[in-house]
């Protein structure tokens, strides 16, 4: 089937709910809580009272960028002093916070957003907007973000590991629970733009273009008692006859004598220096295919022990760097694709069109931007630059080439 076939079966169509008289169509029976629902063709979040929607929202609503030295006493003037504490802190339990939010919410409503998006940041409390507007609730479970890890953060867990289940399941529930019950939620979103690869701008700094998975990388340095180093060697001896092919694809001297066992492969960690690099290439992607399944159950099961009723998104992966190592298991443990791309709608079609006909499940773009720079931000990378629009005007038009014709269900950042 030719991929234009896909085109307008892969998005999320809808009138915008909650935002004005005569815009919402009524579609299957309600349950209470948001789903998604494909009705002739076409995917739809339906709301808790069986009613057709999309989300379109808004990203970025965080403290500092009201707060910053350039707009602090105007943001303090506006909403209160008490927006911040004693110690110059945001203050999300004071007066000037929830009419901050009550004003962001309006400010959505006006320009007919439904949906605060991934990135609210975590210090605000989430009661101040969960019964206004539909949101997001964020896990973030492991450091494995391409952009999220700070200095001194890491590294990638072995998600192979009890210890590491245990994490999940603490973390899962402290969100989970706090959630499960509120009618607004679109539904749980694990990472920002993981870091399944290093990206090519990167890989010379990180030692050129083989060892390009993080969390192999991660693995391959830890010890015999490792879960995941075991767990490498086993996928290994399913794929080689004799440790001493391994040996010989991956690099490792062998002893002369003795030649090399498993259990020396187990306690390997010169394993960055591959000789045949494709073999060593096929090894990694297939192995990465094992990463995100463990990945994606291990949070799917979690979530679904305590809440059956909301959506799994998944992570937010980047479209132009989709993997095709991840299509088994979104296909089996999400329910909604969540995607990135900042790029106009023609630059990413194809892969859409690609990503629906593996997976089959709508597809949100979670985080989106058209800019123009000011000449008072020519210093700045302003998101969405890259688009090169020469003012609002051009920036408007880059948005309604992507949501007229194409009815995508989209956050953009703001």
């Amino acid at each position: 089937m030719k991929s234009n076939q896909f085109k307008h079966s892969i998005l999320i169509l809808a009138m915008l709910s909650s935002v004005g008289p005569g815009l919402k169509l009524h579609a299957a029976k309600a349950t209470g809580f948001v789903r998604v629902e494909q009705i002739e063709g076409r995917w739809w979040f339906i709301d808790g009272a069986g009613e057709k929607f999309i989300s379109m929202g808004v990203n970025h609503i965080e403290p500092h960028l009201w707060l910053a030295p350039y707009n602090k006493q105007n943001t303090l003037e506006r909403y209160g002093p008490d927006m911040v504490d004693a110690s110059g802190r945001f203050n999300t339990d004071g007066m000037a916070a929830r009419q901050w939010i009550n004003r962001q919410v309006e400010i959505c409503r006006d320009l007919h957003f439904n949906t605060f998006g991934k990135h609210i940041h975590p210090s605000i409390d989430a009661t101040l907007y969960d019964d206004q507007i539909y949101y997001i609730a964020s896990l973030g479970t492991a450091p494995s973000g391409l952009s999220g890890i700070q200095p001194g953060e890491g590294p990638l867990p072995d998600i192979f590991s009890s210890d590491f289940k245990v994490h999940l399941h603490k973390r899962v529930e402290e969100v989970v629970n706090r959630h499960k019950n509120e009618l607004n939620l679109l539904g749980y979103i694990y990472t920002d733009v993981p870091n399944w690869v290093i990206p090519k701008n990167a890989r010379e700094k990180e030692g050129g273009d083989i060892m390009i998975y993080p969390w192999i990388n991660s693995i391959l340095k830890l010890g015999v008692e490792s879960p995941g180093k075991n767990t490498w060697i086993s996928h290994l001896q399913a794929r080689y006859a004799e440790p001493q092919e391994v040996a010989a694809a991956w690099g490792i001297a062998t002893s002369p004598l003795y030649g090399i066992s498993w259990e020396k492969l187990v306690a390997s960690t010169l394993w960055f220096s591959p000789v045949d690099k494709e073999a060593a290439q096929k090894d990694m992607v297939s192995f990465m295919g094992l990463i995100a399944e463990e990945w994606y159950k291990s949070h799917h099961d979690a979530i679904k022990n305590i809440d059956e009723n909301h959506l799994i998104l998944g992570d937010k992966n980047l479209v132009e760097a989709f993997e095709e190592f991840l299509i088994p298991s979104l296909k089996q443990y999400v329910d909604v694709v969540v995607t990135q791309s900042h790029r106009r709608w023609a630059d990413d079609e194809k892969t859409n069109d690609w990503i629906y006909e593996q997976i089959g499940k709508p597809i949100l773009n979670g985080d989106g931007s058209f800019a123009y720079v000011h000449p008072r931000q020519a210093k700045l990378k302003v998101k969405g630059w890259w688009t090169k629009a020469g003012d609002v005007n051009e920036v408007a038009a880059l948005y309604q080439e992507t949501l007229a014709p194409r009815y995508l269900s989209i956050s953009y950042s703001h």
